[in-house]
């Protein structure tokens, strides 16, 4: 959780500077907007992280099993 939140705080950050220069196209409900986006954002960024770390545990764990087998 506290993950997420520093990604979805960090999408914030991004997408008012984003909305800063194209504050002429997104006139109303601009924070709405924002909040959206950073939310979908930090949403996928998460999930692509958890599976970066899934990838990794699953590595180490195919890794353990060839050494076991090559031992034996």
């Amino acid at each position: 959780m506290k993950e997420f939140i520093g990604t979805f705080l960090a999408c914030v950050i991004v997408c008012s500077i984003f909305s800063f220069f194209f504050l002429g196209l997104i006139v109303e409900y601009i924070w709405f907007a924002i909040i959206l986006v950073a939310f979908v954002f930090a949403v996928l960024i998460t999930a692509f992280i958890k599976q970066e770390a899934r990838i990794e545990e699953l590595e180490q764990r195919v890794e353990q099993f060839l050494s076991s087998s090559a031992q034996n």
